[in-house]
């Protein structure tokens, strides 16, 4: 027999409590995002006209890439991870938003 005990955490958007379950797949989501927001990069980039404009997307790109690294623990701390979860949620989603209404 397998006893599961429910293990909560704190959202950082709400203050309020969530399973593991609901954390992992808030996270997940967050990485989703975040690689949405290198896939827009990447065609803006293959669209780019000068030399500039490609290396500060290529930034971006490296930006991007390194973001995912902290929500999946590999860069970063906790406190890192959670403070790019609330960017993820608060800046990336509306911007992800305005472009797939447009």
């Amino acid at each position: 027999m397998i006893i599961v005990k429910n293990v909560y955490f704190c959202d950082p958007q709400t203050n309020t409590t969530m399973s593991a379950a609901e954390q992992a797949m808030n996270y997940d989501l967050a990485i989703d995002i975040i690689n949405l927001m290198r896939m827009m990069a990447s065609k803006q980039k293959a669209e780019a006209k000068t030399e500039e404009e490609r290396k500060a997307l290529d930034e971006k790109i490296d930006m991007y890439c390194y973001e995912e690294g902290v929500l999946t623990g590999r860069n970063g701390n906790e406190k890192a991870r959670t403070s790019l979860y609330d960017k993820v949620f608060n800046l990336y989603s509306p911007q992800i938003k305005q472009a797939y209404a447009d």
